[in-house]
């Protein structure tokens, strides 16, 4: 079941939905945040600058404006359970703790790991927030949608002390597992500012660059040279919110030499001028 709510109300439920590998999106991000529950199968996930693998019982973060592709088996489909919400949903009050609702997601961007793998106790305790959910939007009574919201509230706190306790005494798990990809993901990630070609890139794989061309763009959903472009226009889009670089500098500072070809990459993915995408999100947290 899938049920989207009005502009007014950003805010989303997908409940135990599969879907065939067509019918996945490529690459994408988006401007809401998105929790993504495996109720059963198999498949890969691409978030950011990491390779995942999916099972049931993981609990996948996707943060706003954050490239991400998933992956699922033919032979084994995932079913899931996705949330998206804007963050202006979420109660950002401070009680003179450690805790935030949304201290989850900006700690998993920080540390660009975004999976959590549940326990059983935990997947059954999840599963039964995700049903009430559910619940509340199929039976339409007064309030259900901000009832949603409020348990979605319950939802990050519960992931946030499942988080907190598997990190007790364990090092950074975004560092091991790593396979040529993964490094290839991560070197791009770290030198957007730099010239990066596909020779380059294969190279360092010990790959054709016919070969690592396929195999990136089967993991990923896109080509390496597009998959460069969009990392550095997301980037872009960082940079212009926060920060009051001139469009010049930002430009130059994410590899582009020449600023009418970054005009021209900018409007393709974000539909608008560099210029105009600053002035119409002034202020935005």
């Amino acid at each position: 079941m899938v049920i989207m709510l009005n502009e007014l109300f950003p805010y989303s439920f997908s409940y135990k939905n599969s879907k065939e590998p067509q019918n996945e999106l490529p690459d994408h991000a988006h401007d809401y945040h998105e929790i993504i529950y495996v109720h059963c199968g198999k498949g890969k996930f691409f978030i950011d600058n990491r390779l995942y693998e999916m099972n049931k019982g993981d609990i996948f973060i996707v943060p706003h404006d954050t490239l991400h592709h998933a992956k699922p088996n033919n032979d084994d489909l995932i079913t899931s359970t996705v949330i998206f919400f804007s963050a202006a949903l979420i109660h950002n009050l401070s009680i003179d703790e450690p805790f935030s609702y949304l201290s989850l997601i900006d700690n998993m961007k920080k540390e660009t790991d975004y999976k959590i793998q549940l326990e059983q106790s935990d997947q059954l305790f999840l599963e039964g927030l995700f049903a009430r959910i559910d619940q509340e939007l199929a039976e339409e009574k007064l309030g259900s949608a901000h009832a949603s919201v409020l348990i979605t509230h319950q939802i990050l706190l519960e992931l946030s002390r499942v988080r907190a306790k598997q990190n007790k005494g364990v090092g950074d798990p975004s560092k091991g597992n790593q396979d040529w990809m993964q490094q290839i993901l991560t070197y791009i990630d770290n030198n957007l500012h730099r010239e990066v070609t596909l020779p380059m890139l294969a190279k360092q794989a010990l790959l054709s660059t016919a070969h690592f061309s396929r195999v990136f763009k089967q993991t990923t959903g896109m080509g390496p040279t597009a998959y460069l472009n969009k990392k550095r226009i997301f980037k872009a889009k960082e940079m212009l919110l926060h920060s009051d670089h001139t469009i010049a500098f930002i430009a130059e500072e994410i590899g582009y030499e020449s600023i009418p070809h970054f005009y021209r990459m900018f409007r393709k993915y974000i539909g608008i001028t560099p210029a105009r995408f600053r002035r119409a999100n002034k202020g935005r947290a």
